[in-house]
């Protein structure tokens, strides 16, 4: 599986990059506890750190939302993953649990404000490509039919399934998941070194929680 940034993103966004690593022979579970107990602690650092008020201003945060504006995706409107995670633990609304590969993704999203997905490896048809998509719509892993058009999304050959703010729910994480791709949305600002370590941290984090074995770690330049 290649994954690769189409010009249609790379115009706006020359510096765009993706960083993923797979793993693959994972056995996703309920939440361990050792995990939510590290959760725990994240989010109390996290409401020490920032402030919902100030929040879009924080230099990360206002980076990805810069992101956004370059492709005409309304951060106000379609928030980033990241910033959606923050707010809420700075709102106190608690975060969801889902199992152990998806709350990985969310802590590591929380821990280096960046948007991540986390998708089923096995239901990704052909490669990957990263596009503002055509017209056409998508169900999102709530169940809702969703819009696609002139909206950043990673594609394969059977249609858009995830993009910074939300997934589909055809290659939704679930216990029967045995093989994952987790993808970091970086902006600009970030520098490969740091994207190395961040896509590092987030392969051992998942084989931890997860098991299985890491099968590979890219991070992918616009072309």
């Amino acid at each position: 599986m290649d994954v690769l940034i189409d010009a249609s993103i790379g115009n706006s966004i020359p510096n765009c990059r993706l960083a993923y690593v797979t793993v693959t022979d994972v056995a996703v579970r309920g939440t361990p506890p050792a995990l939510t107990q590290e959760f725990l602690q994240l989010q109390a650092a996290v409401a020490k750190a920032y402030h919902l008020d100030i929040l879009p201003t924080t230099p990360r945060i206002a980076a990805v939302r810069t992101m956004y504006k370059k492709l005409n995706f309304d951060p106000s409107r379609y928030r980033p993953a990241s910033e959606a995670l923050v707010r809420r633990v700075l709102q106190n609304k608690g975060l969801y649990y889902v199992n152990s590969a998806v709350d990985v993704n969310n802590y590591c999203s929380i821990k280096y404000l960046l948007p991540f997905g986390i998708y089923d490896l096995s239901h990704i048809k052909g490669n990957v490509n990263y596009r503002l998509a055509a017209a056409g719509t998508y169900v999102n892993i709530a169940g809702n039919e969703v819009s696609t058009e002139n909206k950043p999304f990673l594609t394969d050959d059977a249609g858009p399934f995830g993009n910074p703010t939300s997934d589909a729910r055809r290659t939704a994480v679930t216990l029967g998941t045995r093989n994952l791709l987790s993808v970091v949305y970086a902006d600009e600002e970030v520098t490969d070194a740091e994207l190395a370590e961040i896509v590092d941290f987030t392969a051992d984090m998942l084989v931890r929680y997860n098991g299985g074995t890491v099968a590979d770690k890219k991070i992918v330049h616009s072309s």
